[in-house]
């Protein structure tokens, strides 16, 4: 064997030699860790601390329900006039404030006097062929007294007399129907309010029947909701009910509930009359908050019990039957359908029973089958679980989002 030979065979075994001795090192350190780890463990197993509430089934629930309407005035009107003409003055301005009798507008009614003056002439000259008539028949009537006139002769100043009286009523019901029509030349307030709108201003030629100035009462406003035909009965006549109109709640009563359905949208249309007409105009959107019911038997939860199950269903943990020992209760998890939630609780059904003790939240970190250490729901975790009738409820704050904002989908309603 030559020197080369010799100096391979020394410098493998020295490799062997090195991994022989890093192998024994690591083995060493992985005991080592094994033993620290054997020694943590009891601590690390403990069990995990949990918020619980409790299942309360029930046979129905309800959820609300938004009924759009419009604010509108008791009375509204568009004035005109009933007969043709010039506008000769308009004495209100949009938005100016009348009170029932006032003068809003007048026609123009030169036209309208000159005949009258004409009427009047005309009514001059009947009354006088009427004197006439009466000395004729009076002196016709004494020579047929006296046999000095014919009968006939009587006969035709009676029916002059006649008709110069129906030509002296004719002409009075026509002096008459034109003081009616000078007076139907200007427009007056039918009662107190606020003009809306004014259509045309002076020197503007008008046909009959032509609004010419519109008004709104100042009398409560009302609300006008069509509400479907199922909750109707939630609104009687006489009942005070809390509004929504843009960003304030405003209260009212209902003071009409017709008894004719619609016949397209198959609703039924309520007022409701405000307390107060305080920063609310006509045409103002208004939202009338109820609530429906559903017989379905499920329980309600927070939605942060639920956890991701299978094709579209959720889990819920529970405590399982066994009593609770130093190492904790063992979850079960179980499938619920979540039949509707408004955002912050969820009603559900499945494989949950009444008295179940369920995990309130942080279901992200369990798993079936570990253990816990189940500590009750505090008062307001109960709270959100047990939810009252949406008629006890009242509407959102002023500011707050609507209750059509907050509602969520219910299965095959909305």
């Amino acid at each position: 064997m030559n020197s080369a030979d010799t100096s391979s065979t020394a410098s493998k075994a020295s490799l062997y030699v090195a991994i022989v001795v890093f192998t024994a090192a690591l083995v060493l350190l992985l005991v080592a860790a094994g033993i620290g780890n054997a020694a943590q463990t009891p601590q690390a197993r403990a069990p995990m601390s949990v918020v619980t509430g409790t299942v309360k089934v029930q046979q129905q629930f309800e959820t609300p329900i938004s009924v759009f309407g419009l604010v509108e005035s008791p009375k509204s009107t568009s004035l005109s006039f009933d007969t043709g003409g010039q506008i000769e003055e308009v004495l209100v301005e949009e938005g100016d404030a009348v009170s029932k009798g006032d003068i809003v507008a007048r026609l123009d009614t030169q036209r309208l006097r000159a005949q009258q003056e004409e009427l009047n002439a005309s009514l001059v000259r009947v009354k006088a062929d009427l004197n006439l008539a009466k000395i004729n028949n009076d002196r016709t009537q004494s020579l047929v007294d006296r046999k000095l006139e014919s009968a006939q002769r009587l006969d035709e100043t009676n029916a002059s007399l006649s008709v110069a009286n129906a030509r002296v009523d004719e002409i009075e019901a026509s002096l008459n129907s034109m003081k009616v029509a000078l007076d139907r030349a200007v427009l007056y307030a039918p009662f107190d309010g606020q003009v809306n709108r004014r259509f045309f201003d002076e020197g503007s030629v008008v046909n009959a029947g032509t609004a010419v100035i519109g008004i709104t009462s100042n009398e409560k406003f009302q609300a006008r909701f069509a509400v479907p035909a199922d909750i109707i009965d939630q609104f009687d006549i006489g009942e005070p009910v809390i509004i929504q109109i843009g960003e304030q709640n405003a209260a009212g009563v209902v003071t009409q509930r017709l008894s004719v359905r619609n016949i397209q949208t198959r609703t039924v249309d309520i007022l409701v009359t405000l307390n107060s007409n305080d920063k609310v105009r006509p045409g103002d959107m208004a939202i009338l908050f109820g609530a429906r019911s559903h017989n379905e038997q499920g329980s309600w939860l927070p939605v942060t019990a639920l956890s991701n199950g299978l094709r579209g269903l959720w889990r819920v943990f529970v405590l399982g039957d066994a009593a609770q020992s130093e190492s904790g209760t063992a979850l079960e998890a179980r499938v619920v359908e979540v039949v509707y939630t408004d955002g912050n609780n969820a009603f559900v059904r499945g494989a949950l029973k009444e008295g179940d003790r369920y995990i309130v939240d942080g279901t992200h970190k369990l798993s079936p089958g570990q253990r816990v250490s189940a500590a009750s729901a505090s008062t307001q975790a109960q709270t959100q679980t047990e939810r009252k009738s949406y008629s006890e409820l009242s509407a959102p704050e002023s500011g707050g989002q609507s209750g059509a904002q907050n509602s969520a989908q219910y299965a095959g309603v909305q």
